[in-house]
């Protein structure tokens, strides 16, 4: 019996054979599992998904500017700066001449003799722009609806697409305002269909995205006008479903001119710009209460939390893709 056991235990592996064979079958694991991974991601395309991607530890070569593929990459393009325009590819520009500009935004014309301006672009952070192609972008909005609202910076963006979309329409009578209205500084709203493409390309002018209205009776008679700051425009029902949705406000937003604001409003229009006078007695007003000391940065916070409300809960994000642009520099002199 004694022998039995010591020939039973001569033939088990010692401690360390035990701990060389494991350490063994542990690499050769680890060895088929990376070359899996690697021939997966070698293997898929550029328009599909790898499992898994190593882009940190060896970062993919960036593109050159203006390239014809898409990017390799998420890419932050609101991060980046100014730069000046290569002369090897060079900006494509529209003309004074485009039908959609209003007078008043016609630099040239209104007197303006530098053309600078006109030579930069903007360059994202470790990514690119790819170049604007009007009929690809055509083509992919087909039978959608882009929707700009705000003030008059949201007035500029939406002509600018509308000029460089017009591009590439060689027709232009099948671009129109749905309700005929005339391309001028215009209260209200404008909706510019491309019929080829079954596109409207909107824009809604709501200054300040909030509604304004006039004061409560009870309240102290130096309260002329009201800036609702946890009520959006009630144009806004007529932004939902939209593809893109542009939203412009922040111009307004200052102490010059919501401290010294009076103006009139319609019922129809809930205001009207084109009465205003700065003659002071603006103030806010949340839950129905009237705050006669709120500033004007803590109301534009307290509105902006209101506006992601809004679309968070009004906006599918399936459907729908959203821009809040705030404060920025004036485009007039």
């Amino acid at each position: 019996m004694d022998q039995l056991r010591t020939q039973t235990i001569n033939q088990l592996p010692s401690g360390a054979a035990l701990i060389k064979r494991e350490l063994c079958y542990t690499i050769c694991f680890i060895f088929i599992l990376i070359s899996s991974i690697i021939a997966l991601n070698l293997g898929s395309s550029s328009r599909s998904l790898p499992l898994f991607r190593f882009d940190h530890f060896f970062p993919r070569k960036l593109p050159p500017p203006f390239p014809h593929t898409h990017p390799l990459r998420a890419c932050d393009y609101s991060y980046g700066k100014w730069v000046r325009v290569d002369k090897k590819n060079p900006v494509l520009l529209y003309d004074e001449d485009c039908p959609f500009l209003d007078p008043g935004f016609r630099c040239h014309r209104n007197g303006r003799k530098d053309i600078e301006f006109l030579k930069w672009r903007w360059q994202p952070h470790g990514c690119y722009l790819p170049r604007f192609n009007a009929s690809d972008f055509l083509e992919r909005s087909r039978n959608g609806r882009i929707v700009f609202a705000g003030d008059s910076m949201g007035r500029n963006q939406w002509e600018s697409l509308l000029c460089m979309l017009a591009q590439a329409v060689s027709n232009k009578s099948t671009i129109f305002e749905v309700n005929g209205s005339p391309i001028t500084k215009h209260k209200g709203f404008l909706s510019m269909k491309f019929q080829d493409y079954n596109l409207t390309v909107e824009y809604y002018r709501t200054p300040f995205l909030a509604v304004l209205g006039r004061r409560p009776i009870t309240t102290p008679p130096q309260v002329k006008l009201i800036v609702k700051v946890d009520q959006l425009h009630w144009r806004s029902k007529q932004w939902k479903g939209a593809n893109v949705i542009v939203l412009n406000t922040g111009h307004w937003w200052n102490k010059e001119k919501i401290a010294k604001m009076y103006g009139f409003f319609s019922p129809h229009l809930s205001f009207s710009l084109h009465a205003l006078r700065f003659l002071g007695g603006c103030y806010f007003q949340e839950g129905g209460t009237i705050n006669m000391t709120m500033d004007v940065m803590e109301g534009f916070r307290r509105f902006i939390k209101t506006l992601v409300s809004w679309t968070t809960k009004n906006l599918n994000p399936e459907i729908s893709h959203v821009f809040i642009r705030n404060h920025s520099p004036i485009h007039y002199m």
